[in-house]
């Protein structure tokens, strides 16, 4: 063959190839144009499909009680301090649960600043003689890895001076005191728990002029049906035991305000970030130590609403009897701990970029069985749960995030960081935040703290749960028609305060609490003591069929905020909400704001309304039958910024880093919840001095106010 004849062969050779790949590739996509059509349409179907509601029994039947045991016993073995190695352990162990649950998993850590006894030297307080003999010296009880019995972030002190008792150191018992003609002044302070949050009464003691606070829980409030029945045979307080707990007002690290805590982050300096913490020693104690101080007090007897529980006369003072005084010695140490977030990931299948978040600490000031274990094993449970049905098929329309934060018990610490940390993302992404802390405190009945966005979430999950006590037809029936029904307001206290007064991220805080029958409050009264353990949860939940009620209602209330096609708030509460705060305002400054700013509230309020039934009408609509998921997720972008119309960059009157209008904690009791926070601390102003300058500070806010409400208009009318 010649060369001319073989480049004839190749050439035809490649022109059969060519043609024959050409008529292969028209094959392959005339047949997908084809198909095209049908393939849309199975797409916009599932861009259209709403949640399925088939699930939840799937859920309920997937529980476990066996399994929430097991995940109790493991974290209640040991204390769990944060910046302990026994914490870190803990996280390892969620970390690897998550992992087995078929989530994806990772452990995030930061470098904070946390507040420790010193080893070497005890706290104390004792009763000195007029010579100077010591003769009596408060006894904390600890074992093993236990920390004693401390006030995080309490400096060091060693203060001498006269007691003075002043109830629960409140706004309102300083008030009276001056009433009274008591002078605080230059004295050690001793304040019962309870009513508001320790760091509040730390506050209010320095600002009255004390040089030193005492803490203890009286058994007036702590062990009702008296000091012979307590732990272990109840769960009331034993004379011994002592309420361990922060005392900080500002949140999260305390050296890198407003940035998370990365290896990289400036750190303020030691004047610095002693001007951010209390400024008096302050040291909590048994209450059988509290009966050695009170029952050598002189003065007037206390008025009878401030009597406690012990078998003594109480005195208000000052002073002990024979000129005897009470020195108060702390010794505490700033130190740099890592503490390990653990973020537990089900990534959406629809909408990937939208993220419910469920969140609880795993940090305790000793075991923690209820606070916040309870919370934790709920959480877990839930977790397994929906990592059993990820197994079997079923993916939720949006991601779920599931939260395990350290050093909460610190002040928030490990959830603000994370929060610092993603807020960029975290602010046009985050659907909603579930905080699960101490999720069975009690076992009398639901204790709900919501935005009302929220509310129906819960209140619709409840209603499809088994009431634990059998006598109604479901959770919320029993919730509703019992004494204290009742939804609270949104405070502080847990770590719904980054994600919600920080970021405007909608959140509800869900508990079964009290005690049936023998007690009537949220908190347990073992509370941040040693006794609070595996033992004493089991004596409030020995079958965990109230753990299984929340399991059930979290799951719930997740199953339909990440899968339903329409984020499910609820609009109708929210100008409910605002209406009622707003009426609540006026009532109290209507006087100082006047008639032309009065008029300007209410026109917001009448744009919020129309506003609100307008979108309700569009939601309606694409319930019956539009079909445009574009549409949809615009309608759901609306509701995803309503709360964070209500931010304000600068922050709140009396601390910057609390930003909700409308959901921040309140001033006067950091727990607390109030319709507008922010008039709070002006309020105080208002108290102390009716000034032209508090009148227009309340005039500022109230402005701020109402273009938020226009504001929130304008985001549901876009």
């Amino acid at each position: 063959m010649t060369s001319r004849e073989y480049k004839k062969v190749i050439w035809t050779a490649l022109l059969i190839l060519l043609a024959f790949i050409i008529g292969v590739l028209i094959g392959y996509f005339s047949r997908t144009i084809v198909f095209q059509p049908d393939s849309r349409t199975k797409l916009l179907d599932k861009l259209n499909r709403d949640g399925d509601n088939s699930m939840t029994q799937k859920l309920f039947d997937t529980i476990d009680t066996g399994q929430i045991d097991s995940n109790l016993r493991i974290l209640t073995g040991k204390p769990r301090l944060a910046g302990t190695e026994n914490n870190r352990e803990s996280g390892d162990f969620v970390h690897r649960q998550f992992l087995q649950y078929g989530l994806q998993s990772e452990i995030i850590e930061y470098n904070v600043t946390l507040s420790y006894p010193d080893k070497t030297a005890d706290n104390y307080v004792s009763v000195m003689e007029e010579d100077g003999t010591e003769t009596f010296k408060t006894v904390a009880i600890v074992e093993g890895d236990e920390v004693q019995p401390f006030n995080a972030f309490s400096p060091s002190g060693n203060v001498m001076g006269d007691l003075v008792f002043v109830n629960y150191a409140r706004d309102s018992d300083f008030h009276k005191l001056k009433d009274m003609n008591i002078n605080v002044s230059g004295t050690i302070v001793i304040a019962k728990y309870g009513k508001g949050f320790r760091g509040n009464k730390v506050e209010n003691a320095y600002g009255a002029g004390a040089v030193g606070i005492i803490l203890y829980s009286d058994p007036g409030d702590y062990a009702p049906s008296g000091t012979n029945s307590t732990y272990p045979d109840t769960v009331f307080l034993p004379t011994d035991g002592a309420q361990r707990g922060n005392i900080v007002l500002n949140k999260g690290d305390q050296s890198t305000p407003g940035y998370p805590a990365n290896e990289y982050s400036y750190r303020l300096r030691e004047h610095e970030l002693n001007s951010r913490l209390p400024k008096i020693p302050c040291l909590p104690i048994s209450y059988s130590n509290a009966y050695s101080l009170l029952s050598l007090m002189t003065g007037e007897q206390v008025p009878d609403e401030w009597k406690g529980g012990l078998n003594i006369t109480y005195r208000i003072g000052p002073g002990l009897t024979y000129k005897r005084k009470i020195n108060l010695r702390v010794s505490n140490k700033l130190e740099n701990r890592r503490i390990y977030n653990v973020i537990g990931k089900i990534k959406g299948e629809l909408e990937p970029d939208r993220y419910v978040m469920v969140g609880n600490h795993r940090d305790a000031w000793v075991y923690g069985s209820i606070d916040p274990i309870s919370g934790t094993i709920v959480m877990m449970e839930t977790a397994r749960v929906l990592g059993r049905l990820l197994k079997e098929g079923w993916r939720p329309r949006r991601s779920v995030l599931f939260c395990s934060w350290d050093a909460e018990e610190f002040g928030l610490v490990g959830s603000f960081e994370w929060m610092e940390d993603n807020s960029k993302w975290l602010t046009p992404q985050a659907v909603a935040y579930i905080n699960v802390d101490s999720a069975v405190s009690g076992n009398d009945t639901i204790h709900l703290k919501t935005v009302p966005l929220l509310q129906k979430v819960f209140e619709d999950a409840a209603n499809k749960v088994p009431d634990p006590y059998g006598k109604y037809n479901n959770a919320y029936e029993a919730w509703r028609n019992h004494p204290r029904f009742r939804v609270y307001k949104m405070g502080g206290g847990s770590d719904h305060v980054p994600f919600l007064a920080g970021l405007g991220i909608p959140s509800m805080y869900p508990k079964y609490s009290y005690l049936k029958d023998i007690w009537g409050s949220t908190s347990t009264p073992l509370y941040h003591t040693r006794y609070e353990n595996y033992h004493a949860f089991k004596m409030i939940d020995p079958e965990l069929k109230f753990s299984k009620t929340m399991t059930s209602i979290i799951s719930e209330s997740i199953r339909n905020i990440a899968d339903s096609r329409i984020i499910p708030f609820d609009i109708d509460r929210y100008t409910e909400y605002i209406s009622n705060g707003v009426e609540e305002l006026l009532n109290h400054y209507g006087q100082v704001i006047g008639p032309k700013m009065e008029e300007w509230i209410h026109k917001s309020v009448n744009a919020f309304h129309e506003s609100a039934a307008r979108l309700k009408s569009i939601i309606a609509a694409i319930h019956n039958d539009n079909d445009d998921p574009l549409y949809a997720r615009q309608v759901n972008d609306k509701l995803l910024w309503l709360e964070r119309t209500f931010l304000i960059d600068e922050g709140l009157p009396g601390n910057s880093m609390y930003k909700h209008l409308l959901h921040s904690p309140d001033t006067a009791n950091y727990y607390g919840g109030v319709s507008f926070p922010g008039l709070g601390g002006i309020t105080q102003c208002m108290d102390i001095q009716n000034t032209t300058e508090c009148h227009a500070e309340i005039h500022k806010h109230v402005a701020k106010i109402i273009q938020r409400i226009f504001d929130a208009a304008k985001t549901l009318n876009s």
